[in-house]
């Protein structure tokens, strides 16, 4: 007898993953939003990466607008294709980048500093419930570990650095949150996709 909670990754009938099933019910291909959603990271961890040393009020605007685009993607993403699994966590997750971007872009006079409090919040917030979530999942639940637990360290690296560093390394901690979720995201949309 076979199991049925073994995770689709390691399962080389996908068929008994309860997201394909609900995937082949529903109607039309929403696979792409998942695609989506992990191409539009990874262009926006290309971004934060090509503009690393902008100040203030760019930086602000420049992760504000990215955060509200990520977030306005996790929760189309979280509300479609991920319906059987992960889709309160990533709709939570959305609304949280939508907060954090809502309020980098409102303030950026505040400057860097607020953003990098701001954006460390967001990634401890964030990787607490992935890690949370994780321990419950009975699918992905290497890569939400993974996901959870880099996001709480990078974001501990913000909170507690100096205000300098905070901003030295701001682009590049948000670059590899996005980057390694943007891999996993586009990673099961293939897998859907072949299902």
């Amino acid at each position: 007898m076979q199991r049925t909670d073994v995770d689709p990754l390691l399962e080389p009938n996908v068929h008994r993953d309860p997201l394909v099933r609900e995937m082949e019910r529903a109607p039309g291909s929403t696979w792409g939003w998942v695609m989506a959603y992990g191409v539009l990271l990874i262009l926006a961890a290309l971004i934060v990466l090509l503009n690393p040393l902008v100040a203030g009020v760019a930086t602000g605007l420049i992760l504000g607008v990215i955060l509200i685009v990520a977030g306005v993607a996790a929760v189309a993403a979280g509300w479609t294709s991920l319906s059987s699994r992960a889709r309160w966590t990533e709709i939570l997750l959305g609304v949280l980048a939508l907060l954090a971007g809502i309020f980098a872009v409102a303030d950026p006079v505040a400057g860097a500093l607020s953003l990098v409090i701001a954006i460390g919040l967001w990634l401890v917030v964030s990787g607490v419930f992935q890690i949370a979530f994780a321990l419950k999942a009975r699918h992905d639940k290497g890569w939400r570990l993974l996901l959870g637990v880099l996001d709480v360290v990078l974001g501990m690296v913000l909170l507690f650095s100096s205000a300098a560093t905070g901003l030295a390394f701001l682009a590049i901690i948000v670059a590899i949150s996005l980057t390694v979720r943007a891999v996993f995201l586009i990673q099961l949309a293939l897998l859907l996709k072949r299902s």
